[in-house]
């Protein structure tokens, strides 16, 4: 019957110089006594059977043992090999999910580093997401050994390297994340239902899963196993789905002698959403291009970048490839790339037209540009760019799918509250040093809440967890899709804007991802700087280090005649200009337009000003998704992120 929770078993790391708290169950009302090392400690289980130790403070060292017994039957438990050092929770979603296992051009130098010696341990919390959620932690530690390491978070990874190597004591991170979350499933439903914009959807979803048809109309599947991706979310949804209009294959839409004249016109790369487009459904794209004499009867490359969920794609006529099918939405972001042959190649014009089909939330030829070109496959000559001008018509209207879903419920991940009930509350209150955090791609679709939100979550871990302000350092989102130099509409600056003034605000330094990132992943591979950044901001915030923890961060600004004077904090030894002339700031008229601007630093400020802007109002900064031309940096290397003078609504 006597049982630790998971967070102290063999290999555990537990924090230094701080009250150790071990808790674990047994009969009730049973007096419990525990030994580690050399201080011990007593309690009584409650009537649940719960119990909670709580052992003085001890300096890093180790190994030790855990002993905890029953003092009426004498029944123990016992853990070996802990040790006491800094322990640091790692949360978010996919890029700190993110296994080291995946950098695979790395991954061979990653295990080499790798020694028992080392006194690094990782415990991966097992996914979870029930409507009752577990009373322990899934999961157990690991010791840093290379067989074990390709499974371990990457950003965790390098940031417990940093941590040892700098403070030389033992590091423990304990990583609990799940790609594809939102921030409202990592907070608590009583914080939620003190944020005006979620109460009323946390309490229409609470009346919602307690629905007896709710459980009704769950499969077999859905009820017999502990969680699901995206199979509550299909379950629900393919009832709704009409049947897929064949309207365009039928009247011969990719035939190079069809008529598409009364076609709108867009520029692609380009999401349906930034088309104007809010709903559901198929919409088709065509566009001519010449093949020049010397292509013929060659093998061509056909890559018309990422579509967003399926396409099928013609090539003059002749179906190049597919991809998708079903309720499939892991194709979101990959590029296509179909082999034209030869046989099929002749000089002069050519149609390629692509069938997009969305069912849920975007959809779209999203590129980047670079990757859209028609090119011969043995790599020799140019290419030729398919970014640009396409014609498109819309085949199927089917309406907005998440209106038309309820899409939490047990099983989901992204329902209101549900993973901190299941893989955060049963982590609270082992002892820790502070919190890693990297997520925020998700929530882009409504960044105007996401400052609120993350200050919430912030304040809800710190109070819940009783340890005080503790160090709460969030990545700022790493640059994605077509690189650009200013786009007004853009949601990811946005979203970088909310983590630093939510980190302002909280009293927390952040590490900036920004020239980190990848047009064509999500994921982009260079996790060891991040993990060091985040190591950085650690060492200034928690251990007072004197380390610049953190790239330049926007304070104020002041007009001075024609141009405008920010001030910046953390600039280290001062400001500087990345491998050329400072670039990506943009400066607003009294009319609220924004023109590109020169800047000039000046120690720890930056003068920015226009010709075309005699009289300034505002400043933007690497205002994109992927801001190509942001060159900020402090004397230690680090990144300013994406931020503005303004408080305008876009």
């Amino acid at each position: 019957m006597l049982k630790l929770s998971n967070l102290f078993g063999d290999h555990a790391v537990l924090q230094r110089n701080r009250t150790i708290v071990v808790w674990g169950w047994c009969d009730p009302f049973a007096m419990v006594k525990g030994q580690l090392g050399a201080v011990s400690a007593a309690s009584r289980a409650g009537g649940d059977g719960r119990f909670t130790l709580r052992f003085p403070a001890l300096p890093a060292g180790g190994p030790h043992k855990l002993v905890v017994e029953v003092k009426e039957t004498g029944e123990t438990v016992v853990s070996s090999d802990l040790l006491i050092g800094e322990v640091w929770v790692a949360s978010g979603q996919s890029n700190m999910e993110f296994c080291a296992g995946g950098l695979t051009s790395r991954i061979e130098s990653i295990r080499k580093e790798c020694s028992p010696s080392i006194p690094l341990r990782m415990f991966t919390v097992e996914r979870n997401a029930q409507i009752a959620p577990p009373l322990d932690a899934g999961g157990a530690w690991q010791v840093h050994l290379p067989e074990q390491v390709d499974s371990w978070s990457a950003v965790g990874l390098f940031f417990g390297r940093k941590l040892h190597r700098e403070l030389n004591v033992p590091v423990g991170v304990v990583v609990s994340s799940w790609g594809g979350t939102i921030a409202e499933a990592w907070t608590s439903r009583e914080m939620l239902m003190e944020n005006p914009d979620f109460a009323a959807d946390v309490a229409r979803y609470e009346l919602e899963v307690g629905r007896p048809d709710f459980w009704e109309r769950l499969s077999p599947e859905e009820l017999a196993i502990p969680f699901r991706e995206n199979l509550s979310i299909n379950h629900r949804l393919e009832p709704l789905l009409p049947p897929l209009s064949e309207r365009g294959v039928q009247e011969g839409w990719f035939a190079p002698d069809f008529d598409d004249s009364d076609w709108e016109v867009v520029q692609l790369p380009r999401s349906w959403q930034e088309i104007g487009i809010r709903f559901n459904g198929i919409i088709w794209f065509r566009r001519e291009v010449e093949i020049p004499p010397d292509w013929a009867g060659r093998d061509l490359c056909l890559s018309i970048g990422a579509v967003d969920k399926h396409d099928v794609t013609w090539f003059d006529g002749v179906e190049a490839g597919r991809t998708g099918e079903g309720l499939e939405t892991v194709h979101w972001n990959q590029p296509r790339n179909y082999r034209i042959p030869g046989e099929r190649v002749h000089a002069g014009r050519c149609v390629i037209a692509v069938r997009n089909y969305s069912f849920l939330y975007d959809g779209g030829l999203i590129g980047p540009a670079e990757q859209m070109h028609l090119a011969p496959a043995d790599g020799t000559g140019s290419a030729l760019s398919l970014s640009g001008a396409w014609r498109y018509v819309v085949e199927s209207n089917i309406g907005c799918m998440c209106d038309r879903i309820s899409i939490m419920g047990t099983g989901n991940p992204n329902s209101y509250g549900m993973l901190f009930d299941n893989m955060i509350r049963p982590l609270i209150p082992m002892a820790m040093r502070g919190v890693i955090w990297y997520q925020g791609e998700s929530n882009q679709q409504a960044p105007q809440r996401y400052r609120r939100l993350m200050e919430d979550l912030i304040a809800d871990w710190r109070f819940r967890w009783g340890q005080g302000r503790f160090p709460f350092l969030q990545v700022i989102l790493a640059g994605f899709r077509t690189p650009g130099s200013y786009q007004q509409e853009a949601e990811w600056p946005r979203i970088r804007e909310a983590q630093a003034l939510a980190a302002v605000s909280s009293g927390n330094l952040t590490a900036s991802a920004i020239d980190l990132g990848d047009a064509t992943d999500i994921h982009p591979h260079r996790k060891q700087e991040v993990g060091e950044r985040l190591a950085l901001a650690a060492l200034e915030q928690a251990y007072s280090r004197p380390v610049v923890g953190s790239g330049p961060v926007f304070r104020e600004m002041a007009i001075e005649g024609s141009a405008i004077r920010l001030y910046f904090d953390h600039c280290g030894a001062g400001l500087t200009a990345h491998g050329r002339e400072l670039a990506g700031f943009y400066i607003a008229d009294r009319f609220r337009k924004f023109h590109p601007a020169s800047a000039v630093i000046c120690e720890n400020t930056v003068l920015v000003s226009s010709p075309e802007v005699p009289l300034p109002v505002a400043v933007r900064y690497a205002w994109a998704d992927n801001p190509e031309e942001a060159n900020l940096y402090n004397s230690a290397g680090l990144p300013a992120s994406s931020f503005r003078t303004d408080v305008w609504e876009v």
